[in-house]
């Protein structure tokens, strides 16, 4: 069985989303992605496919300020969550934050593999991918 490279973008501003889709599908970086407004969204899907290694992504870039639950909520859920999965995921942290405070809180967690400071670029996106 083909694994596909697949990456979840969870983002509440779709123009973000957008760009990272592009930048995605123009450079070939992952072979699929999916996005998300809503992290309780991708959560969702997350639980319903925790032993489903070929739905699950790689890589996720989670955007930390998102209304409802924002991506310290999401991390919260998905650590506990991440021992279930058939896959260990990577996450990396996309924000335009830049308060030191985010980066270190980050760091407690995990599944975090990276704090990313918006814009994203290609370079930027491919080295998520760059310990397969």
């Amino acid at each position: 069985m083909d694994l596909k490279n697949r990456v979840f973008i969870i983002d509440d501003d779709p123009i973000h989303q957008r760009i990272a889709q592009i930048m995605i599908s123009k450079h070939n970086l992952f072979d699929e992605y999916f996005s998300y407004t809503e992290a309780q969204k991708a959560l969702t899907f997350l639980e319903e496919n925790t032993k489903n290694e070929e739905m699950l992504p790689d890589v996720i870039l989670l955007d930390l300020n998102m209304p409802v639950m924002d991506g310290w909520d999401f991390l919260e859920v998905f650590e506990k969550l991440n021992k279930e999965l058939k896959k260990n995921i990577r996450v990396f942290i996309v924000s335009s934050s830049v308060d030191e405070k985010d980066v270190l809180r980050s760091k407690l967690f995990e599944g975090v593999k990276g704090f990313i400071s918006k814009p994203l670029s290609p370079d930027i996106i491919r080295s998520t991918r760059d310990d397969y």
